[in-house]
């Protein structure tokens, strides 16, 4: 009897081993096909600006902002077609729009990002003659915005939190005391929901970036600046429409919905009136749409009849 418990027990635990094995090369082979589309897309192409958009039609434009783009894919604009669709351009026209003046846009952002290059981001952000505070008559930080979005290539290039947490926490700090910038954080979004993954890297995907998103939360609230949930932006519809084919950045719908959620925290930020005229949005045989006033009341016109229960309530 001791015999057969010692050899079920012997064949168990070779089972066991075995299985536990069989999950470790699987893990490797996903996390490794991952890793290899991650890189692919570098080569993609995205979205570069150095502009000045200029003030919706009516507004006065008695000083310019700046707004810097910095990070990784969810913010540069993989893939898409029309670069005016693409997040700095979206966020710099919103931008515009809240403020009433022009707004000189830069992006540094690029795919497959890493902790380890924000510094060189932001190096060249803060070197911009673009973006220079000396082009601005007023540079507090009610005019000048930064946003960063970073996490998702550490997650699928493993990256130990102790070196990302610090390299984002000292880019906030120079943004904020050597260019004088607002600064807003995209934290990493949930890779446990991009669409085709399954476990057991679905599950590790989930649990790391849910950490790191915590972790980046709390260093943004730490170092005075504004943390923004990247999946929580991407809601309203389906998922799939909201995310590129690869699911691994925003589609161009997507996009529009993150710049919304960035623009909603900046106008939030710095307690601006919202008033969305939406004549200058449509414009209409070349020129700008708008409602035409409703024509005065001609004298000689009769009423209209009140109806039946306001004349039944004017009656004596």
């Amino acid at each position: 009897m001791g015999k057969r418990m010692l050899y079920t027990f012997a064949t168990l635990t070779g089972t066991a081993v075995g299985v536990g094995a069989s999950a470790v090369g699987l893990l490797r082979h996903q996390a490794g096909a991952l890793r290899k589309a991650f890189d692919d897309d570098a080569q993609r192409t995205y979205s570069t600006f150095a502009e000045a958009v200029a003030p919706p039609r009516g507004y006065d434009d008695d000083d310019s902002a700046a707004l810097a783009i910095i990070g990784d894919s969810w913010l540069c604009g993989i893939d898409v077609d029309d670069p005016a669709l693409a997040p700095p351009k979206l966020i710099a026209r919103g931008l515009g729009r809240i403020l009433g003046t022009t707004v000189r846009v830069q992006s540094a952002a690029r795919p497959s990002t890493l902790s380890e290059d924000l510094p060189r981001q932001v190096d060249e952000i803060l070197r911009s003659a673009w973006l220079s505070r000396q082009l601005s008559e007023s540079w507090t930080q009610q005019r000048r915005f930064a946003i960063i979005s970073i996490g998702t290539g550490d997650i699928i290039h493993p990256i130990h939190g102790t070196i990302g947490i610090p390299v984002l926490n000292q880019a906030i700090n120079r943004l904020q005391r050597e260019g004088r910038y607002t600064v807003f954080v995209l934290v990493c979004p949930n890779l446990g929901g991009l669409p085709g993954l399954r476990d057991p890297l679905k599950t590790s995907l989930r649990r790391t970036s849910r950490v790191l998103a915590g972790s980046q939360w709390l260093a943004a609230l730490a170092a005075r600046a504004t943390p923004l949930r990247a999946t929580g932006s991407l809601s309203g519809t389906t998922r799939k429409s909201l995310l590129n084919e690869s699911g691994r950045f925003p589609s161009t719908l997507g996009y529009a919905q993150l710049s919304s959620t960035v623009l909603a925290a900046i106008a939030d930020r710095i307690e601006a009136p919202i008033e969305v005229d939406r004549s200058l949005d449509i414009p209409e045989k070349g020129e700008v749409a708008r409602r035409p006033a409703p024509a005065p009341q001609s004298e000689t016109e009769p009423e209209a009849d009140p109806g039946p229960a306001l004349a039944t309530e004017a009656a004596p």
